[in-house]
């Protein structure tokens, strides 16, 4: 009698931790803080964003197959987002986006705050009832400061928008699929040594190479010998995500 007690039981015990694993959450677990993270595909387009220096030329030049020179490979993408959503309708996040090309020796970099909001919660304002929908989706803007490089370096700002839809796997976890638009814009100046703040100021689609040493000039705000434009680019990167949810105020 014992052991059928304790078969059950275990039996009882069980089922109700495959069923909180297996059963989808419902709408109201895009509410408190959540950890996103992501993997996929990455590669831009634009202009002059030049990362490859020519290897049969010595100075550090660069390496312009086409006109205007652009940009680097395509590669892995990554991105980490920390946020906290009120009340299931969005709210401040933080976030990293990333991408390495070449085995790794090129990479980018782009770290920003911004908002993301959670459209079904919107639409259950308007009597459609979402509640239930093992489903979410959410769109996200991201700003902040990037950094891209390989052999030459640049640094600048960026917009990102984005959009995700994604299962409710649990009542703490989802996954699903991400689309990032993101929109970089560089300072005139490509760093032939990152490490050592130098390079060359940008000039038109090439780096002028006519200054005093090659064009090669100290990096400094004071210098102000940079006029020309600097990269524009637009890196795309489809991820799958994994979101955790911590709902911190259910109490």
């Amino acid at each position: 009698m014992h052991s059928l007690l304790r078969r059950a039981r275990s039996a009882l015990f069980l089922s109700a931790l495959v069923g909180a694993v297996a059963l989808p959450g419902t709408a109201d677990a895009a509410a408190g803080l959540y950890l996103q993270l992501g993997l996929g595909y990455a590669a831009y387009s634009g202009t002059k964003l030049v990362t490859v220096e020519d290897e049969g030329r010595a100075g550090d030049f660069p390496l312009e197959s086409n006109d205007p020179a652009c940009c680097a490979e395509p590669g892995l993408g990554t991105q980490l987002r920390f946020g906290f959503s009120i009340l299931g309708f969005g709210g401040p996040e933080f976030g990293f986006v990333g991408t390495g090309w070449s085995s790794f020796s090129g990479g980018a970099g782009h770290i920003g705050g911004g908002v993301r909001g959670f459209p079904l919660k919107f639409i259950g304002l308007f009597g459609l009832d979402t509640s239930e929908l093992p489903i979410d989706m959410s769109i996200g803007v991201l700003f902040g400061y990037s950094l891209v490089g390989q052999d030459f370096a640049y640094t600048g700002t960026f917009w990102d928008v984005d959009f995700s839809v994604e299962y409710k796997l649990a009542s703490f976890l989802s996954a699903g699929l991400k689309l990032d638009v993101v929109l970089g814009s560089y300072d005139n100046f490509g760093y032939t040594s990152y490490k050592n703040d130098r390079g060359r100021c940008l000039d038109g689609v090439t780096m002028d190479q006519s200054g005093a040493n090659g064009g090669i000039i100290a990096k400094s705000e004071a210098d102000g010998q940079c006029t020309g434009n600097g990269p524009s680019t637009t890196l795309i990167t489809p991820q799958v995500v994994f979101t955790f949810h911590f709902d911190i105020l259910d109490v």
